[in-house]
This record gives structure tokens, sequence and C-alpha cells, in this order.
């Protein structure tokens, strides 16, 4: 067995596969500002599961260097490899992926299976699940309420900002103009794609048919919406929000060490090791320990 755990910016996912690829367990959980320990929940809840021995183990994500240290990770591997890999087993015929996380955002372009160019979103939420997020709760639904609510109109509100803060005065605006909540819904969504299209598209071929992820890709009139601005056919995959950690799986598949391990039961503040350059002087280098500075 083989274990792969995406660190995003906002969730946890842990995934093991057997030899042939197959994902005998998946987990997905909010970390809410402690990777550590809701990584020690998902080892648990694997173990529970009856899937805590592997073979071997790889870390991806945006904090995959404290985890992975932390786990003593046989493999360290950033997202766009991650994804790629799973990509690669989940839409081989794919030209193009879109990924659009909690706080960040991913397109790559792929020519023959391989990977041909990739781009990072900007320091701009307005093309991430944040901004999905942010105006929900302005109109006092969830991110699925609103892509429900997007789906009940052919005639989406025009929003002509880019950035977040534009976007939500325009939304009041059309509220007191007395437009539709679907309406104002169906253009959240069209603006969403418009500025992650503005943002990572410039300049990269963006080829069909499209395999979108993350977890913005649950969201309905998410997909809909790059269908229709792209002109292209736009796919979900059923491992859709745990590609990165499926794709981490497949890599640590590739190196199998020479025993099974176990899973740990606990990853504990004490156990988590400070980073290169840390001198144990203040907590600005890792944030990690603290000692008090002689006065």
């Amino acid at each position: 067995m083989y274990i792969g755990i995406d660190i995003g910016s906002i969730s946890a996912k842990l995934v093991a596969t057997g030899g042939d690829g197959e994902i005998l367990h998946a987990d997905y959980r909010y970390h809410r500002g402690d990777p550590a320990g809701t990584t020690a929940e998902l080892c648990n809840s694997a173990r529970a599961a009856g899937f805590g021995r592997y073979r071997s183990l790889c870390v991806t994500g945006s904090g995959r260097k404290l985890i992975g240290d932390c786990l003593n990770a046989d493999l360290v591997k950033n997202e766009i490899t991650a994804v790629w890999k799973a990509v690669r087993t989940l839409l081989p015929e794919a030209g193009s992926i879109i990924e659009i996380g909690g706080q960040d955002s991913k397109l790559i372009s792929l020519a023959d299976g391989e990977i041909r160019d990739f781009r990072l979103n900007s320091v701009c939420a307005a093309g991430t699940g944040a901004f999905i997020e942010q105006q929900s709760h302005r109109l006092g639904i969830t991110p699925l309420e609103l892509s429900t609510l997007a789906l009940g109109t052919a005639r989406p509100a025009r929003f002509t900002g880019r950035c977040t803060v534009f976007v939500e005065t325009e939304m009041v605006n059309l509220q007191q103009r007395g437009c539709s909540a679907e309406s104002i819904a169906a253009g959240l969504f069209d603006a969403v794609s418009e500025n992650y299209l503005n943002d990572l598209g410039s300049g990269m071929k963006i080829g069909g048919p499209v395999l979108f992820c993350g977890g913005v890709s649950v969201m309905e009139a998410m997909r809909r919406s790059f269908e229709k601005r792209l002109g292209l056919s736009v796919v979900v995959p059923a491992a859709n929000k745990i590609t990165a950690a499926y794709g981490a799986s497949l890599l640590a598949a590739e190196t199998p060490a020479e025993r099974e391990r176990e899973l740990p039961a606990e990853l504990s503040a004490a156990e988590r090791p400070c980073l290169p350059g840390c001198d144990r002087a203040d907590c600005l280098t890792c944030g990690l320990c603290y000692t008090k500075r002689p006065v």
C-alpha cells in the first residue's frame, strides 16, 4: 500500500492506493491552521480503517516540507507534479488542468501527456474558492447553495471589476437595483472564471479536454462557466477533491521502501522539527519554537 498526503492552504487530504493505483482509502479535512494536528487525525482514521501500514509515502502541497519532515516521508513533491501524475491516470487524454482550491489556483498545459507549461495564481484572491465563500456568506448561503442558485438562470449578471473589493461593491449595487439572486450568483461564477483566466491564462495554450479539480470543482456552476468561456469540454473526475493526494500516492508507488512501516498515531508539536536556518533564538525563523532572548 502507498500513501499520498496533500497539505493545502485550508485542507489536508490522505489517499491510500494499492499497487495497481486503485484508491483503497481517502480522507479530506479542513485543517483550520493546524496542519500537523489534522495530519495526525488523517493517519489515525486510516489506521482505524485498516490502512495504517504502507510501503512508501509522499507528501505534497504548500505544507509539504513541514509534514514531510514530521512523517519522515520517502518523497516530498510539488503540487504541479502530483496533480499531473494523477491526471495521467484519471484522464490521460487531457489537454489542460484547472485546479482551484481555497486560496490558490493553478493552470497546467499538457502536450502528449507531459507538462508543457504551468501558472500559479498571483496574490489576488478573485479566482479562488475563498472569494466564492465570501460572496456566498454575503447572501447568507453556502458555496454549494450558491452554485445551485446560479444554475437557475440563463441570464447572469455582469460584473466588470476584477478585484474582490470591487466585485463586492458591484454585488451590493446589483441587489439594490433589484437583480435576482440567481442572476447575481451566476454572474459571480462568471467573474471567477474570467478572473482566473485573466490571471493565469495569458499566453497559455489551453487545449481540451480540460480536467477540473480542487475543492471548487464540486460546484457545477463553476464547471459550466469554464466550459462556456473556453468552448471546450471540462471534465470533473471522481477524485476531484483529492487529486494531488492521489497523485502523491502514485508517485510513492514508484519508489517503494524495502520494508513496511506504520502511520504514526500522534504528531505532537514537540516532534515538529525546526526548519533549516532556525537558531532557536526566537520564533521569527520557523514559528515552531521559542526561547526568550536575553535582555
